[in-house]
């Protein structure tokens, strides 16, 4: 078996840690992940006005934290996939590289480097049922809160621009709720399987609450990714669990075009209120200032890719014109601003990985792509391992498909974005060298 030996960095942890690895209980770890991924959330609710290494800090409070209420005694053999490893500290041993260059850079990416793979080797020395019920019962749990304060405090609206809550903007509620959605849903499913009725109908209730905040939000990169997950998900369950196929791949292709309708609308009532404002500042500044009216009638307008995109193909062209191999000082994509005249309006890449092409260099973003791409693939293969033995063997899968999806169009790669900490928390079974293994082997 090609391997690295993992077990070094979890012994390593346990003298590290010492006796407080007796002191922390592990029934305490759902709560734990609940405050780490809360932190996210909160982070992503409030856009903290600190300094981002000061965010990062206390999310690697947070992670040792969990760590410690994960680590169950006596000892486990851990070996790690050569791919999954090598990927990951290549990649992130290259964003290191470009915060030496630019400082900025570095508290993101040394946590990464370091902190998730001890996670990693932590999480992989344990029952996988029962630590995917303690990260799935944590995110959703995380979140819930906000979303119960957004309706008790903001009333809901259901037309453009969308409903954002209590949340700096829809997109930044959109994106929570997709993981909470994600999660109950996963655990009704778990809790279906195990017989366990009212968990499942009240998980699904909670799934179903947040399926419609996304719909409300009109956040068109939450209904993609949600609705993509969906897909993906009961795809592989129809694939590997059901009986009659048939019958579920039709309610599947019902729901695709439930929601391709949706999405059409959402982007054709944007696009159309998007046309009007132009039109009406053209307008304005034609009868205040004589300025001639330049911009065609909102009936008249042909639809672009900036305009499917809100603006960021303009900001993916430009990024991928202006790459370098150790990144640039700043996420804003200056160039794009000075070309398209935006003014002070500042912007990121909107995209995951675009983002560490442009900001980390083009060699870190081809090897987060690649490292996703074998994740995705490994997590398919850990999904068809275990379906008839975990009802919990999907996770991985479902929040690869939410990262890649979201991060199409979302800057979420970072260490406690609300989706990148989901989709790192999920990563450990996918680095053992023996994806067959439900548990790493005894030492």
């Amino acid at each position: 078996m090609r391997s690295i030996d993992g077990t070094k960095m979890l012994n390593l942890y346990d003298r590290a840690t010492g006796i407080f690895n007796e002191i922390f209980d592990a029934r305490l770890l759902t709560a734990a992940l609940c405050a780490l991924e809360g932190y996210c959330v909160l982070f992503t609710q409030r856009k903290f006005p600190m300094r981002w290494m000061v965010f990062v800090l206390f999310g690697m409070i947070l992670l040792g934290f969990v760590t410690l209420t994960a680590r169950m005694p006596g000892k486990a053999k851990v070996s790690f996939h050569k791919g999954m490893a090598g990927l990951w500290f290549a990649m992130h041993g290259m964003m290191v590289v470009s915060g030496l260059f630019y400082e900025d850079w570095l508290p993101e990416s040394l946590p990464l480097l370091l902190c998730y793979p001890v996670i990693f080797s932590v999480f992989a020395s344990r029952d996988d049922e029962k630590t995917f019920r303690s990260i799935l019962r944590g995110l959703m749990f995380a979140v819930l809160p906000f979303l119960v304060w957004s309706y008790l405090t903001v009333p809901l609206t259901l037309h453009y621009p969308g409903y954002k809550g209590v949340f700096y903007d829809a997109n930044g509620l959109s994106m929570c709720c997709i993981v909470m959605t994600t999660s109950a849903l996963l655990l009704s499913y778990a809790s279906f399987r195990e017989k366990h009725g009212k968990a499942a109908i009240a998980y699904a209730a909670v799934g179903a609450w947040g399926a419609f905040t996304i719909l409300a939000t009109l956040s068109r990169s939450g209904l993609l990714a949600f609705a993509g997950v969906l897909v993906i998900l009961t795809a592989a369950i129809i694939a590997g669990t059901a009986r009659h196929p048939g019958r579920l791949m039709a309610l599947l292709l019902v729901f695709v075009v439930i929601v391709g309708a949706a999405g059409f609308k959402i982007t054709k009532d944007k696009m159309y209120e998007a046309a009007v404002e132009d039109y009406e500042l053209a307008v304005y500044n034609h009868e205040t200032y004589g300025n001639p009216i330049t911009v065609p009638k909102p009936e008249d307008r042909h639809i672009t890719m900036d305009d499917l995109t809100s603006d960021r193909w303009g900001i993916w062209m430009t990024i991928l014109d202006n790459l370098t191999w150790n990144g640039h000082e700043s996420s804003v994509i200056k160039e794009w601003v000075a070309k398209d005249g935006a003014g002070d309006r500042l912007f990121n890449a909107h995209n995951a990985f675009f983002g560490v092409l442009y900001n980390n260099g083009f060699i870190a973003g081809g090897l987060l792509i690649a490292y996703t791409i074998f994740a995705f693939v490994r997590a398919f293969r850990y999904y068809f391992m275990h379906r008839h033995t975990s009802p919990y063997a999907a996770t991985p899968l479902a929040f690869c498909t939410v990262f890649i999806l979201v991060g199409m169009f979302e800057s979420v790669y970072a260490p406690f974005s609300a989706i990148g900490c989901a989709f790192l928390l999920v990563q450990a079974p996918l680095w053992r060298a023996d994806l067959s293994l439900n548990t790493a082997e005894e030492a």
